[in-house]
């Protein structure tokens, strides 16, 4: 909990960071055509493959969160695998078919489903300050986590809460007066979030003891549950979570496909991503494999069981998600900020310091988010080098355009 007001703090940064670049670059593809502007088309294509996994793979862990608390409305969800998966699969189409039928109708289902659940928080909150005991809130740290270690692994955990912050920033080209709306809505956004954040997990820590609350599958549904003595304020909370993360995940999914789209209209993916449906103008081949994709990682219930499928999703999304953040925090030094033609190390840090602690702290995320996330990000980020290499010779055999430099060849 110590941690999190400085998470918090930082994260605004990171938020400041993709609000000034969206009002400089008000493109759809947000930080992939950051990094193509800054660094380059191989590592705009890093970030943008990265970040698609990270955004896929979120959209997975959204949906598998929905499952876990549709399970506390309907037990036998909970209670059964094959029932949850088929639940997963159905709620995944249709939001990517909200999404296929445009932004708009996405956009109205992740503004409504966000005043909804917005309602059951406040409640929470309300209940929980007259069942607050403050001998409950302590540090209670894993056996083979202690000490100094334990920063770096909340981090990773707790850094997924503001996946996101960046969001807006995606569609840009489909949003009215996009520099000035999206910058005030990424920034303000982020700190009302971080606010609502901050109520539920100081009343969380001292309604029930940390190690209960650790093996809770839904933490807040069964607080409200103790809190009143029965069923029915569970309930009432859990269909708040489900219709908040049935937004969020529209909202993925909107970023999920403006991500791969930006990248095939750069000639980094495959054309078929920026194939569009004609009749509502978005995305839909990028959408229909994001749901595949999607779909194929709901099956990991079935492997490891929903508490640990959902927390290595979660870490491997968070994971995805970090290259993204790091090179827009570099491409904002290197396109936003103006520095004397004398450059000195304390003017540079003085002029970028933002950037550069939204930089730092997404670097030290990474470590955080543990060796086999890790480890698993970085493969999937090599094995998209051969589809890098398959997108380029496509084109140079249709095009003649050759990306290699031959000048160095021995011809």
């Amino acid at each position: 909990m110590n941690i999190f007001k400085p998470i918090n703090k930082i994260s605004i940064f990171i938020a400041g960071t993709f609000a000034n670049m969206v009002a400089k670059i008000p493109k759809t593809g947000g930080p992939v055509i950051y990094t193509r502007v800054a660094f380059g088309e191989f590592p705009s294509f890093l970030v943008g493959w990265a970040y698609w996994i990270g955004a896929w793979t979120s959209l997975g862990a959204l949906i598998n969160g929905c499952i876990r608390y549709l399970g506390n409305i309907i037990p036998v969800v909970s209670e059964n695998r094959v029932i949850a998966f088929i639940m997963a699969s159905a709620i995944l189409w249709i939001i990517i078919y909200f999404n296929i039928k445009g932004i708009k109708q996405a956009g109205s289902v992740v503004v409504f489903t966000t005043i909804c659940k917005l309602i059951p928080l406040g409640v929470f909150v309300v209940i929980g300050l007259f069942h607050f005991h403050p001998e409950y809130f302590n540090t209670v740290s894993s056996a083979k986590v202690s000490g100094i270690s334990t920063l770096s692994a909340a981090i990773g955990v707790t850094l997924w809460s503001f996946m996101g912050l960046e969001m807006g920033v995606f569609p840009a080209e489909e949003t009215k007066n996009a520099p000035v709306f999206i910058k005030r809505a990424t920034i303000f956004g982020t700190i009302f979030v971080a606010i609502i954040y901050i109520l539920i997990s100081t009343i969380s820590f001292g309604v029930v003891p940390q190690n209960q609350l650790a093996d809770s599958k839904a933490p807040i549904a069964e607080m409200l549950n103790l809190m009143t003595g029965g069923r029915w304020g569970g309930i009432f909370i859990s269909v708040g979570v489900v219709i908040s993360t049935l937004g969020a995940a529209t909202g993925c999914a909107i970023v999920t496909a403006r991500c791969s789209y930006a990248c095939a209209v750069d000639k980094t993916f495959p054309a078929i991503f920026k194939k569009m449906n004609l009749k509502y103008g978005t995305p839909e081949m990028s959408l229909i494999i994001a749901g595949i994709l999607t779909n194929l990682l709901l099956i990991l219930n079935y492997v490891n069981g929903l508490n640990a499928a959902y927390q290595f999703i979660m870490l491997l999304s968070t994971m995805s998600t970090l290259p993204a953040y790091v090179a827009t925090a570099g491409a904002e030094i290197l396109i936003c900020k103006k520095y004397n033609h004398n450059l000195s190390v304390g003017n540079f840090i003085r002029k970028s310091i933002a950037p550069l602690i939204a930089f730092a702290y997404s670097c030290y995320a990474v470590y955080g988010c543990g060796q086999e996330a890790v480890l698993w990000g970085f493969i999937l980020m090599l094995l998209g080098i051969p589809f890098y290499l398959y997108v380029k010779i496509d084109e140079r055999n249709k095009t003649g355009i050759d990306c290699v430099d031959r000048r160095f060849l021995n011809m």
